[in-house]
């Protein structure tokens, strides 16, 4: 009868203990340090790292089994992972055995460990101006870097290395994106990241200034011409992506730029900027005046039956353009023109009224040859300009055809009444 009982009791015991032990099926990892705050990463990583040695332990064994052995897996574990992480040595190990059991790993630093760190960015040979607006998508970059640097073990780098620098890379690709970043760490109390920045094909090659201004002698405007071609040189190596995000800006900047130029600021002229952005990037400056239309040029005629025409005999003709703008639509003028070869001169007074794009209509009176003229030009496109002049006084018509060849060149075929001959215009 006792041996009965005691053999129930055993019974009884057993199948208790089997109902309060249970599988691990979960591992859950804390890892703090004992000094300076792990930077973020490599906490992450080092919890990654401890996680795997103990899903590999603990994963459905029993946590009775564990709990009655708990010094001997303390041990395994302790020395694993001393083993695996460089730079750190375990401090406190504790174990919470459970379903879900629990690690908690307190570690400390040995060695030095990183007290601030310092990026330097490297453009290579990018102009100052490229690498003043690059800088500006970087001002959290020294930010980033000690997120990930500061408190870190000197040793630890040996691991950690490969896994901040590709989330440095990733972060500042993302900051930078026409960029391919270039990182070399110097480990150190005082650590300092080395980025080598790389711009993506293509890139600007040239960057040009034109200036429009029909209103005024483009003369005036060399001197502001120049500066800008100076200044937005700094474009040149610029990856073409980069400077489209950034176009807005460089508006602004051109505007400033502009507001800054004597002869913008002296005539009051209203000068609007465009840009056209690729490897050839082009600046295009459009300079008007609400009062003023000066103009100044030269023109020489080749092929002109000289025996055909009332005026000079001279082939070359330097004349200026003094405007008075009435408005949006009229304007009285005096074109003043001299002959070198006759060396004489033709003043001429007018009235001009403008509609719609580049059309105009006018009126001229030509002291030479005390002739009336009306006549009318229209523009066509940027480059091309047809005219028509009639000279009422010797019933002579005049029709010519204008192409621009540059902003200070144009050819002109004319045909008259009695002639036709080619004048080749200087715009200054």
């Amino acid at each position: 009868m006792n041996r009965l009982l005691v053999l129930t009791g055993l019974f009884v015991c057993a199948n208790i203990g089997s109902v309060w032990a249970a599988p691990v099926e979960h591992v859950s990892v804390q890892v703090t340090s004992t000094q300076e705050t792990i930077p973020p990463l490599v906490q992450k990583r080092i919890a990654a790292s401890v996680q795997t040695v103990g899903n590999h332990v603990f994963l459905q064994q029993d946590d009775g089994e564990i709990s009655q052995h708990l010094d001997s897996y303390e041990r395994t574990i302790n020395d694993i992972i001393n083993r695996v992480l460089i730079g750190y040595t375990v401090e406190r190990l504790t174990i919470a055995a459970g379903a879900d059991t629990t690690l908690q790993v307190v570690i400390r630093p040995w060695g030095e460990t990183i007290h601030s760190a310092d990026i330097i960015v490297d453009y290579g040979s990018l102009p100052q101006m490229g690498q003043a607006l690059a800088n500006t998508d970087l001002v959290h970059a020294q930010v980033l870097v000690e997120n990930l640097l500061v408190g870190l073990p000197v040793d630890a780098l040996d691991w950690a290395n490969g896994v901040v620098k590709t989330v440095m890379e990733t972060e500042l690709e993302n900051m930078l994106p026409e960029f391919y970043p270039h990182i070399v760490i110097t480990p150190g109390e005082n650590a300092v990241v080395h980025v080598y920045m790389l711009p993506k094909l293509p890139v600007v090659r040239n960057a040009n200034v034109s200036i429009e201004a029909e209103n005024l002698p483009k003369v005036i405007f060399l001197s502001t011409r120049r500066n800008l071609e100076q200044r937005y040189e700094g474009l040149q190596g610029l990856p073409v992506a980069f400077v489209r995000r950034h176009e807005q800006a460089i508006q602004e900047d051109i505007q400033a730029s502009l507001n800054t130029q004597w002869v913008i600021k002296q005539y009051k002229l209203h000068v609007t900027p465009s840009l056209r952005i690729g490897e050839n990037t082009d600046i295009h400056l459009l300079s008007q005046t609400d009062f003023y239309d000066i103009r100044a040029g030269a023109y020489m005629d080749i092929g002109r039956d000289k025996n055909s025409h009332q005026r000079h005999d001279s082939d070359t003709v330097i004349k200026g353009h003094i405007g008075r703008k009435l408005g949006n639509h009229h304007e009285v003028y005096s074109e003043i023109e001299f002959i070198p070869g006759d060396v004489d001169w033709n003043v001429i007074p007018g009235y001009a009224y403008q509609w719609g794009k580049g059309s105009q209509l006018g009126y001229q009176y030509e002291t030479e040859d005390d002739s009336n003229h009306f006549w009318f030009r229209q523009q066509l496109g940027k480059r091309w300009q047809f005219r028509y002049d009639r000279d009422v006084t010797h019933k002579d018509d005049e029709v010519g055809l204008t192409y621009r060849l540059h902003e200070y060149v144009g050819l002109e075929y004319i045909v008259s009444d009695h002639d036709h001959w080619l004048r080749i215009i200087g715009y200054l």
